[in-house]
Parts: C-alpha cells; sequence; structure tokens
C-alpha cells in the first residue's frame, strides 16, 4: 500500500506537469481553433531559461527566478503569435500548422545554439529531500510541482471570471467574429492567449527541470500534453487538465507494474485507444464547439 501510494503522488505530479502543457493547448485551440504544434517548444524554452540561465548561471533565488520566467515567456510567446501566426492568420489551416511546426523547428535549432546541444541538470528549490510518513516516501518536488499546479488552477478561475482580461478572452474563446464585432480587439487577446500558453508551458519547464535533463528533446512532452488533450478534450479545459492527470499517473503505474521499458509504449496505446473508440474525448462532445 505505501508502494502504491507513493506512486500515485509521483503519477499526480507527473500529470500535473502533462496538465499544464494541455491546458496550453485547449487555450489556444479554443481562441484560433487550431491545435499549436509548438507547444513542446515553449516547455524547452521555459525548462532552459529558469534551469541553466536563471539558476545555474545567474544565481537567482527560485522565487525571483519563478517571476522573470513568467515574464520572459509571455515575451516569447507573443513574438512566437506575432511571426508566425498572425501573417497566416487568414491563409489555409495547412499553411498555418506548417508555419507552427516551422517555429517549433527554429525555436530548437535556436536553442541548440544558445545553450549547446549538451544535456544540463538543475536543482529545484527542494533538492532531493523526501517527506517521510510512516513507511511512505514523498519527494518535496513533487508536492512543490502538484502545490503549485492547483494554485495555479486556482489564480486562473478567479482571472477569468472577475477579471475585464479574462472575460474578453473568454469571449473571443466562444466565438471571435461576433467578440470582433462588439469592438474587442481579437488580435490583441490573441496575443495574450499565446502569451498565457507560453507561460503555462514556461512553468511546466520550470517544474520538470529538476527531474529530467535539460534538452532540446524536452520539447517531446508537447506529445504527452497533446495526448492529454485528446483523452480530455481540446475545447474544455478542466477536461484537457484532467486528461493530464490520467495520463501522468498511467505512465507512472505502467512503468511501476508492468516496465518501465514499455511504460511509453502503454501511453501511447491509451491515447490510440481514445481515438479508436471516443475521439471527442472524456469532456467533450461529438459536435465540438469552442470555449473556455
Amino acid at each position: 500500500m505505501s508502494s502504491l501510494i507513493q506512486q500515485l503522488a509521483n503519477g499526480a505530479a507527473l500529470g500535473c506537469i502533462y496538465g499544464l502543457i494541455a491546458l496550453g493547448y485547449s487555450f489556444i485551440y479554443n481562441a484560433i481553433g487550431l491545435v499549436n504544434l509548438a507547444q513542446g517548444s515553449f516547455v524547452m524554452v521555459g525548462s532552459f531559461i529558469y534551469g541553466v540561465t536563471l539558476i545555474n548561471v545567474m544565481k537567482l533565488p527560485h522565487v525571483v527566478a519563478f517571476f522573470v520566467l513568467v515574464v520572459a515567456m509571455a515575451i516569447f510567446g507573443i513574438i512566437c503569435e506575432m511571426i508566425f501566426y498572425r501573417p497566416l492568420k487568414d491563409a489555409h489551416i495547412r499553411t498555418i500548422l506548417v508555419g507552427l511546426v516551422a517555429l517549433e523547428l527554429l525555436v530548437g535549432n535556436l536553442a541548440m545554439i544558445i545553450w549547446g546541444p549538451y544535456p544540463r541538470g538543475t536543482s529545484g528549490p527542494f533538492g532531493h529531500r523526501l517527506l517521510m510518513i510512516g513507511d511512505i516516501s514523498i519527494s518535496y518536488q513533487n508536492i512543490f510541482i502538484i502545490s503549485i499546479t492547483l494554485l495555479l488552477l486556482v489564480v486562473q478561475s478567479v482571472f477569468f471570471k472577475k477579471t475585464t482580461l479574462g472575460k474578453v478572452m473568454r469571449a473571443v474563446a466562444q466565438d471571435r467574429d461576433t467578440a470582433r464585432l462588439m469592438g474587442i480587439e481579437s488580435d490583441l487577446i490573441i496575443s495574450a492567449t499565446f502569451a498565457y500558453s507560453s507561460i503555462l508551458g514556461g512553468i511546466a519547464g520550470m517544474l520538470v527541470s529538476p527531474l529530467f535533463a535539460i534538452e532540446t528533446g524536452l520539447a517531446q512532452l508537447g506529445f504527452k500534453g497533446f495526448g492529454a488533450c485528446v483523452i480530455g478534450a481540446f475545447s474544455n479545459i478542466i477536461g484537457a487538465f484532467t486528461g493530464g492527470l490520467i495520463l501522468g499517473v498511467a505512465e507512472i503505474m505502467g512503468a511501476s507494474y508492468v516496465s518501465s521499458v514499455y511504460k511509453d509504449s502503454i501511453v501511447y496505446l491509451l491515447i490510440i485507444a481514445f481515438l479508436l473508440f471516443r475521439p471527442q474525448g472524456l469532456f467533450g462532445k461529438k459536435k465540438e464547439h469552442g470555449g473556455l
């Protein structure tokens, strides 16, 4: 039982990271009706900025590094939207998707030029300390990941329900054309959506940086976030996050009780099963509509 609880905690922490990545997909999907194929790059860039530049090189305190990361990722997201989406927004959907693929390739190569091709490591705010409860040992880093994610979800809920900008972003996500007719500048809101999606990816990169080697391959985590949206639903942000939790727990349980060699295979089989038998996801409808 103690081993099961430990693995559930590990799965929940990993699922929170996948859930944050999935939220980034969901926000942009709701705003522009497209899947941001470069979302994994946001995670990779956030990990490099936080773990390598801010912590290893500049030696900033973790709290200060967090706020610097948020600002840097917001600027990065806006730049990506202005260069790779806005000029193509009226083009065919295939053209936009190719542009987003080009963005991911470009960001990966720029990261290799700036930070080098070799994997890096960094330390989290709690190092390798463990919380011991009887026979149960849980990493403080995992507790930190879960706590930060829950806090972020609360802040996000308040932001979208209580602030003017949040309500405007919801309006654009629900119906961009109608929002434009009501006097809302949709281009600015879409830029804000890209910025927020980039921040979510950056925070996911920050949380995962003490757990995995920091390298350009971290962009592959975007596929897990995409899979979380497949399981939950692209059009439902709660569903997308729930899909991330399911995916994280399934991966850890598969690695612990089946084989660590096949953990990725188990995850992708789960995603394929949803694509075959419930393509709209757990929280989606057969005919999906955008909306936050």
